[in-house]
């Protein structure tokens, strides 16, 4: 160092330090990032100084800032993953060297090897073929609730399995308790919300066993829809009480 000069000590400190590799975990294991830094010290150095000493140790800094930037990213997102370490590595860090404070901000460029897109595709197949599969099961899950939501459907379900006693069947109220649990399996998020209050009212009704109970539920509903000015819709309500061989209980009717 004694013998080198201030001119060549600067150059050689920018090119150990201008362009630098690291090889960074992501948070897939086995996949890893490769990482190529830039990096400048605001101020430069005061001699006299050892080049190496210092680039030592700003390539040591960097490479821990940027492993800690991107051991959480996903190698499926690299664009992410290269805007969250960069964002980092902006930012100012203090670098004490002997008798100054400099402080070192880098740019960096993250790819990763062709091993690593390789395993990365595969990963990505995998991932889709996952999807299709969850998403699958997921709407086998939602008919089968959707068609088991209602105690008849239960108990001609129970009478297809070949061991069912047709004079012995289950009863009626776990039948009830079943299908209610079934009607309130989780459902999607874009199902309409009218859907959703078609299965609270069910709910909601079967808590009243009693026939002239629901027949006065159902009126109140149908007063409501008059209130609102929907008589078609009360109409229509009405309608199934008397279809259903129950004649409907009007205000003022004796």
């Amino acid at each position: 160092m004694r013998h080198t000069s201030k001119r060549a000590r600067r150059k050689q400190l920018r090119r150990k330090i201008s362009a630098f590799t690291a090889v960074l975990r992501s948070s897939r294991p086995g996949i890893h990032y490769t990482a190529t830094i830039h990096a400048t010290l605001a101020p430069e150095p005061t001699d006299p100084y050892d080049p190496d000493e210092i680039a030592d140790r700003v390539r040591t800094t960097l490479r821990i800032t940027a492993a800690a930037a991107v051991r959480d990213q996903d190698p499926i997102d690299l664009p992410a993953a290269q805007d969250i370490c960069a964002q980092q590595l902006r930012r100012p860090q203090k670098l004490d060297l002997p008798d100054q404070v400099t402080r070192v901000t880098a740019s960096v460029h993250l790819d990763l090897a062709d091993e690593d897109r390789g395993a990365v595709k595969e990963l990505l197949t995998a991932v889709r073929a996952q999807g299709t599969t969850d998403t699958l099961a997921r709407q086998r899950a939602q008919a089968l609730a959707k068609e088991l939501a209602h105690p008849a459907a239960l108990l001609a379900r129970w009478l297809q399995q070949p061991d069912a006693h047709i004079t012995q069947p289950p009863d009626e109220a776990d039948m009830e308790a079943l299908a209610r649990r079934l009607r309130g399996y989780p459902k999607g998020r874009d199902e309409p919300v009218e859907l959703q209050l078609l299965d609270v009212l069910r709910d909601f009704l079967a808590e009243f066993p009693k026939e002239e109970q629901k027949r006065l539920l159902v009126m109140l509903l149908a007063n409501g829809m008059r209130a609102a000015r929907k008589p078609g819709h009360a109409d229509r309500v009405e309608a199934l009480v008397i279809t259903n061989g129950k004649h409907p209980v009007s205000e003022g009717t004796p």
